[in-house]
């Protein structure tokens, strides 16, 4: 698991996806829009915040925008998913700004597992979608959306009362350090400091971490960083300097080497791309 990548929703996106084959995302990735994951059958890996997750029938998983993920196929050939892909502004047509902040209001990123009933329930939702998704039309557009909300309120009251599924198999030590790393980020942390947090060599905690993340220790700190310094780009007019500091880097030009080595692009321009994405819509 290399460096994380951005994906841009401009639209909302639904996917369906049966295969008996096994497949692997070629990198970790984030969006600038909410997730919805249902695994129909089979089972999938899911790296969340690099904590691994066994995704089987029946389990939804709730990503907010800049989560930073990545899914795999391991023992099982077999699986059957579906995903949706929006933002909250997509459904400006259908309400207003207090009732989006209401419906989004204490919605966090989890995984969960649904029973029957509510297997049932979730799965015709995405097909409804999938299906008024595929019409051509201003009503079928609205009919898809009004059935997102509708999705995304159902979902809201099941997570109230849902017993979270948390990581399996995965080192306490590593659950500590990375949730150090997400804590602290914006300090100038090591791997001596690290390792001193959880109290094991740095050798030992190097493979350790690997093995349960598919990044290394640098490669996890970055990320973390340039999801933040993303969000900072799109969301404030804060210059360079100002969010080098605000994201653990030591300078700006620290920063846009970083940047420009994994997105390919200067901060600068990426964040005039994305003044020039949101001017479209």
């Amino acid at each position: 698991m290399l460096n994380a990548v951005f994906f841009p929703f401009s639209e909302m996106y639904i996917n369906h996806v049966k295969s008996s084959e096994k497949y692997d995302m070629k990198i970790q990735h984030y969006h600038d829009a909410y997730e919805i994951y249902l695994q129909a059958d089979g089972e999938r890996y899911l790296f969340l915040d690099d904590i691994c997750y066994t995704l089987k029938q029946g389990d939804l998983v709730i990503l907010k925008p800049f989560d930073i993920h990545y899914m795999e196929s391991r023992d099982i050939d077999f699986y059957e998913r579906y995903v949706l892909n929006f933002s909250s502004d997509m459904l400006s047509g259908i309400l207003t700004k207090t009732e989006t902040d209401i419906l989004f209001d204490n919605i966090k990123s989890c995984v969960f597992h649904l029973n029957d009933e509510q297997f049932t329930l979730i799965l015709d939702y995405f097909k409804k979608i999938d299906a008024f998704s595929n019409r051509i039309g201003l009503l079928s557009e609205k009919l898809a959306l009004s059935s997102v909300f509708q999705l995304v309120s159902v979902i809201k009251d099941l997570s109230k009362n849902a017993e979270i599924i948390t990581s399996q198999n995965t080192p306490p030590e590593i659950v500590t350090a990375i949730d150090y790393i997400n804590n602290h980020y914006k300090e100038d942390i090591n791997l001596d400091i690290i390792t001193e947090v959880v109290h094991i060599s740095k050798y030992h905690f190097s493979r350790l971490f690997h093995k349960a993340t598919g990044a290394t220790f640098l490669q996890y700190l970055y990320n973390v960083r340039l999801v933040n310094v993303h969000s900072l780009l799109a969301e404030t007019n804060l210059n360079l300097n100002e969010i080098a500091i605000r994201t653990g880097f030591s300078s700006s030009a620290h920063l846009s080497r970083i940047f420009k080595q994994v997105y390919n692009v200067s901060p600068q321009k990426f964040r005039r791309m994305l003044k020039e994405k949101s001017k479209k819509q």
